[in-house]
């Protein structure tokens, strides 16, 4: 999120001494809204230069992205860092809803890949909106990391396009920089915890291992762990019984990918094998994306960075058990939004159902 900021902050400085005007200001795109899930008219225009043909074909049609991939889920993380197996508010927006953006806009020659994203001009619209939401988190009262965190330094190019040298500290808050936005994202509010949830430990109840993803919905069965202890409950009886304080995650861990699949995949908890998925159903837990999991990212070193995800199943959970509809071995499906490339080879790791 720091990265993000400074790099949008030296570009909008940048564009501020071309146009020799520094009342210029970036927009942003509220995609999370369904008035606005449509890409802005302006960057639709064929010969425009806000326009880009390595978009997929429904953005630039003036198809709205799905709500789905767009919700605010990451706003109720209660800290910025991973909590036991909760992302935090960090990892839960980059992983999620930021990368979901880069996938559905663009392709491996565009937004849905890193080395050729910001050369198209939503980027800073899509960027512009995820600092926002950074700032939301922090005006409800969230807080940022301290230490080393504040010291970290990353390299750009200031307004006179000479390099310069950005330190998080001095960009953590706004407030810092002198500039606000018109409208900050309600944040829900977190359930109080006997413990604070970085001394928690998961109990993980389900898991499966490997999966590879394809052109297909693929159906994973959940299993219990293995345990010689006779007195492990059922999941269906610890769904049913499961404490208002207390959440039931979704993890795929260790997601990695060849190439990028240039798709969202959406993920449902027990979807019946003769129900249609369908993000408006009751078992559509989240999606997930493959966005820099194929790909070096410079500023976090040589490799690929490694995606785990943590979706929220809490609610899906409560309400199968409640119709008596929540089975000890359910299952998990896995569904392309789209024709995948067929070279990427995405993975899952792992799957686990944990409670926490």
């Amino acid at each position: 999120l720091p990265w993000h900021r400074m790099f949008v902050y030296y570009f909008e400085c940048i564009i501020r001494t071309v146009l020799k005007d520094n009342t210029f200001t970036l927009p942003y795109w509220n995609y999370s809204s369904p008035a606005t899930g449509a890409m802005p008219a302006p960057f639709r225009v064929a010969g425009s230069p806000l326009f880009r043909a390595s978009r997929n074909p429904g953005p630039n049609a003036g198809a709205a992205i799905p709500p789905g991939q767009v919700a605010l889920t990451a706003l109720a993380q209660a800290t910025y860092g991973p909590s036991g197996s909760a992302q935090g508010f960090d990892a839960t927006l980059d992983f999620g809803l930021h990368g979901n953006v880069h996938v559905w806009l663009g392709n491996g020659v565009g937004m849905g890949s890193v080395p050729w994203a910001a050369n198209d001009p939503i980027f800073w619209m899509h960027h512009c909106n995820i600092d926002r939401l950074w700032a939301s988190w922090n005006k409800a009262g969230r807080t940022n990391p301290g230490g080393a965190w504040l010291n970290q330094t990353f390299t750009f190019a200031n307004c006179d396009c000479k390099q310069v040298v950005g330190k998080v500290v001095a960009f953590e808050k706004i407030s810092k920089l002198n500039y606000t936005y018109d409208r900050f994202e309600p944040v829900p509010g977190v359930i109080k915890r006997p413990t604070p949830l970085l001394t928690q430990s998961p109990t993980l109840h389900l898991q499966s291992t490997g999966v590879a993803l394809g052109a297909a919905a693929i159906r994973v069965p959940m299993q219990p762990q293995a345990t010689p202890s006779p007195k492990v409950s059922r999941f269906a009886a610890v769904g049913a019984a499961l404490a208002p304080a207390k959440s039931m995650l979704l993890a795929l861990d260790n997601v990695t990918t060849d190439l990028p699949p240039e798709v969202v995949y959406d993920v449902y908890l027990d979807l019946p094998a003769d129900t249609a998925p369908s993000p408006d159903g009751p078992n559509y837990v989240g999606s997930i994306n493959f966005f820099a999991a194929h790909h070096p990212h410079a500023d976090h070193g040589p490799e690929p960075l490694l995606r785990n995800f943590s979706l929220d199943a809490t609610a899906i959970v409560k309400r199968l058990a409640a119709a008596g509809k929540l089975t000890d071995t359910p299952t998990v499906t896995i569904v392309p939004s789209g024709t995948p490339n067929p070279n990427a080879k995405p993975l899952i790791g792992g799957i686990r159902i944990v409670e926490q």
